[in-house]
């Protein structure tokens, strides 16, 4: 009886990998979630400027100004026509601008994003916004970035209220790193995503930005993400002018949110099957307007050149 007891009470002594972690993460679990969140900005961070990079030097191949016209009429149309088709047959929880499906899995589904979708939302936007479709960076980085933490977070055995903390942390550090804008990342996660600007994951998601935006100087350098002139005010008058801007902006903003919505219901309405060459008709009206554009730019040129001759003459 005494051999038997002892061997009982081998287990107990010798504890695997597994069970040494479950053990740090009950007694130290905030502690824990501390590190995780900078490992989450770093590793944000770090996907935000590959994303940056991809998409910059992709879309430099297709340049409006420099690019064959067979190009502009191809790249945008096989682009979407491809991305639509991987989107509807192997990644459909990526569709979408990205924050709506961030916090619909924040408080639908507890936080869980899969690695199908964050992969899936990384490579078919990478390989639209290099078609030159006009898209930003904002939502499908949220996306990606809550994606990173939320996998980080339930591959690490954190408990679910943890996992659903460190959505708002990942969306933070992906808009820090895409726009260059810590602070209005931490106010970006807590308002649009979270919904509480005193949220307790206040101090966590800071962090995260800060982290994220670290790691963006480190890898792309100190120069800003957009190149702003110099500017300065020379009559008290430009403040009117400004008030009158910021209310055409308000106005036109609604307009375009309003149409935006009423097309994709109506795009909604249509057969399933023809989802996945939906995003060609955006990829077609591109490639109209930007031909149109570029040949009213070549005309304009065409003619200052002219005058220029008859003058010269």
């Amino acid at each position: 009886m005494g051999a038997e007891g002892n061997e009982q009470t081998v287990p107990s002594r010798w504890w695997t990998p597994s069970q040494c972690w479950a053990a740090l993460l009950k007694q130290r679990e905030e502690q824990v979630f501390l590190l995780v969140t900078l490992l989450i900005g770093a590793l944000v961070g770090a996907t935000v400027v590959a994303f940056i990079v991809l998409t910059e030097r992709f879309g430099a191949r297709i340049d409006a100004t420099v690019a064959a016209a067979w190009r502009r009429f191809l790249v945008p149309i096989v682009g979407s026509l491809s991305m639509g088709f991987l989107l509807y047959r192997y990644f459909p929880d990526a569709r979408g601008s990205g924050v709506p499906q961030t916090k619909a899995a924040l408080f639908a589904r507890g936080g869980r994003i899969s690695l199908r979708t964050v992969f899936g939302k990384f490579f078919c936007t990478s390989a639209t916004l290099a078609s030159g479709i006009p898209l930003g960076r904002e939502g499908p980085s949220v996306q990606v970035g809550a994606g990173i933490a939320s996998l980080l977070g339930r591959a690490l055995g954190l408990s679910p209220e943890k996992i659903k903390a460190l959505v708002p942390v990942g969306a933070a550090a992906a808009v820090a790193a895409a726009f260059n804008t810590p602070l209005a990342a931490v106010l970006f996660a807590l308002e649009e995503v979270v919904g509480d600007l005193h949220a307790p994951v206040l101090g966590s998601v800071v962090l995260a930005s800060a982290t994220s935006w670290a790691m963006l100087r480190l890898l792309l350098g100190n120069d800003p993400l957009f190149k702003v002139p110099q500017y300065q005010l020379v009559s008290p008058v430009e403040f009117f002018i400004y008030a009158v801007l910021g209310v055409l902006g308000g106005l036109i903003s609604v307009a375009f949110t309003k149409l935006l919505l009423n097309l994709r219901q109506r795009f909604l309405r249509l057969p399933r099957k023809t989802m996945w060459y939906q995003p060609a008709v955006g990829g077609s009206v591109l490639w109209a307007g930007s031909s149109r554009k570029l040949w009213a730019w070549d005309t304009a040129m065409s003619e200052k050149c002219s005058m220029a001759r008859w003058s010269c003459g």
